[in-house]
């Protein structure tokens, strides 16, 4: 049997133009695409809290988790002033507002979220290229599409 994989060739990534406060907003908002300045997405699912419910009659330690975290992602790649997505990003980390991050896998499956952009920096070394590293911090509940 074939090992199943998911390749990241024909991935796609894409960052609303502006505030969205819904992840299943109709029509699907004007957005900017990541493609050409990302090379790696880094997704880091939240903790739920660890509720304590242990009482009197407990023969142990019990928990209740509480409302789930979504977490970060981390999109890295190029620093380009002037590419469409960079300034979406530049834009939201000034206005701190929400905005739909969607996800296409060359499957057809999709991830999506709301996300606020916690922090942006670039780097720079001799003999390279200028490196960025775009931090969002994911609110509200995250979206996983099958493949049709």
């Amino acid at each position: 049997m074939p090992s199943e994989v998911l390749l990241v060739q024909g991935l796609s990534i894409r960052i609303s133009n502006n505030e969205v406060t819904e992840l299943s907003q109709s029509p699907s908002p004007a957005s900017a695409v990541l493609d050409c300045i990302g090379r790696e997405i880094q997704y880091q699912g939240g903790t739920a809290t660890e509720n304590d419910v242990t009482t009197f009659c407990s023969t142990a330690k019990e928990f209740r988790l509480g409302l789930e975290d979504s977490g970060t992602m981390t999109v890295t790649g190029h620093w380009k002033q002037g590419n469409a997505a960079h300034n979406v990003i530049r834009t939201a980390a000034a206005d701190k507002k929400t905005r739909l991050v969607e996800v296409d896998f060359e499957d057809g499956s999709i991830f999506r979220t709301l996300a606020l952009v916690a922090q942006r920096s670039w780097s720079a070394a001799v003999d390279g290229v200028v490196t960025a590293t775009y931090n969002f911090r994911l609110t509200g509940a995250t979206e996983e599409v099958d493949p049709v």
